[in-house]
């Protein structure tokens, strides 16, 4: 005998069959994206108990990729939003990445509902804070998982109806209209979150910090454990002097959310900034950790995320992080990842180390073979290694594949012309100098080294 409990027909049950019901009617859509098949099963006999042919209106997957491409294709198609069920784990992957770039993408065109088994307040507040709309534990009933549903298609009442005015009103630039109707909002309800939201937006908007800040800090009060006034206040202190409001703001939100590894690496970013470099160090070390906690597969995309941050303020930092994310990426290494190879080769030709550099380059040629871009590079740190004969090997190489190369940008050509004079080839340096020249009349080491060969 089947456990699954039937759907009460009880008045706020009734209610929420009656959002999702319309929701169909409309040509709503979801798409599961899971693993588990007793809660994929779950979705089919809930769908079946409102009497709907779950085949014309339910999609699923196990990939995360597929989902992408299924949203990429139907999104625009809908009338109502897709609703997406994804589960937090497949396999060794996290959904994250999914649901970010979706949400991303999309907004409110999708609906995403993060699948899990831990509802710990952690786990819920991380799927929140990624941009998912709500968070279903299982196992769950039929009755809870239409409510789940109906509240992300449709919250409904007159507040909402307002807020949903309001937003559009702030994205269309009529700042003096938005305030009035979320004003109106706050006298219907003083402690409205979103109203106070959207009182910070307008004041953002018209470049009064002061209010905004106010407002968003309001926001935080009416909700304690809501995380969107939290990251408001940290975008709205950005700027080179705001880094010790960022800093206040960022930490309660890494408080609040200490499962999303991005605070952390903002938090490393304020501190690097600030120049407490040990600082910055314990809080990107703390993120890598965290990101192989949560979600190990994302681990060589947020160690470029660290070592871009870090940038030129420490540069023995962001090549150990760098130089971790290759290693870690090893197996799956692909055309993508090119830049990676190319940003650790700068570092390392910065710091004097040439001939890693050129290692860095031949393992990226192990990737990606027959690579112009690569042999160049190769090239150019031999160039600084005075290895100028067998700088020309490689430009040759280069020139060979890519014979375009030299119309990229003036540095190209002059780095080529360099290695050419060191080998006394004089015609062939006077003809990148030229080409350099072509491209910027103005460009001075080309313009300096034409001189002296005159001379």
């Amino acid at each position: 005998m089947s456990t699954i409990k039937q759907v009460k027909p009880e008045a706020a049950a009734l209610r929420y069959e009656k959002i999702v019901l319309e929701y169909f009617s409309n040509g709503g859509v979801i798409l599961a994206v899971s693993n588990d098949s007793s809660f994929t099963r779950m979705v089919k006999f809930t769908l079946g108990e409102l009497h709907l042919d779950y085949k014309a209106v339910f999609r699923e997957t196990t990939d995360y990729d597929s989902a992408r491409v299924f949203a990429d294709k139907i999104v625009e198609r809908l009338e109502e939003p897709l609703l997406i069920f994804v589960e937090r784990r497949i396999r060794a992957k996290t959904c994250i990445k999914t649901v970010k770039s979706l949400k991303k993408k999309y907004g409110p065109q999708v609906r995403v509902l993060v699948v899990g088994t831990d509802s710990s307040q952690e786990e819920i507040l991380l799927a929140h804070d990624i941009g998912a709309d709500s968070f279903v534990p299982k196992p769950i009933s039929a009755n809870a998982l239409i409510e789940k549903m109906a509240l992300v298609i449709k919250p409904g009442d007159q507040i909402d109806n307002l807020l949903d005015r309001a937003a559009t009103l702030v994205a269309s630039g009529d700042l003096e209209l938005a305030e009035r109707v979320a004003t109106k909002v706050l006298e219907i309800k003083p402690r409205s979150l979103k109203g106070h939201m959207l009182m910070g937006d307008v004041a953002r908007r018209r470049g009064d910090r002061t209010a905004a800040e106010r407002h968003y800090q309001a926001a935080c009060k009416s909700q304690k454990l809501f995380i969107e006034p939290l990251k408001r206040l940290v975008d709205l202190f950005q700027g080179p002097g705001d880094l010790d409001k960022r800093l206040t703001y960022l930490s309660v939100l890494d408080r609040l959310s200490p499962l999303n590894f991005d605070h952390k690496m903002e938090l490393g970013e304020v501190y690097l900034g600030k120049g407490d470099n040990d600082k910055a160090r314990s809080y990107f070390d703390e993120a890598r950790r965290m990101v192989n906690r949560v979600a190990a597969d994302l681990l060589g995309d947020a160690l470029m995320d660290i070592a871009r941050k870090i940038g030129d303020k420490d540069q023995d930092l962001a090549l150990r992080f760098i130089t971790e994310a290759i290693e870690v990426k090893s197996g799956t290494l692909s055309r993508d990842d090119l830049w990676m190879f190319n940003n650790r080769g700068i570092l390392l030709r910065r710091q004097g180390k040439w001939q890693e550099a050129v290692e860095n380059y031949r393992k990226a040629l192990t990737v990606v073979p027959h690579d112009a871009g690569l042999l160049y590079n190769i090239g150019v740190a031999y160039v600084e290694g005075k290895q100028y004969d067998l700088a020309l090997i490689e430009f040759d190489k280069a020139l060979a594949l890519d014979p375009d190369l030299v119309k990229q940008t003036p540095q190209v050509a002059f780095n080529i012309a360099t290695a050419h004079h060191r080998c006394r080839n004089r015609l062939e340096a006077r003809k990148y100098l030229e080409a350099a020249l072509a491209l910027n009349p103005n460009f001075e080491p080309a313009k300096r080294l034409l001189g002296y060969m005159v001379d």
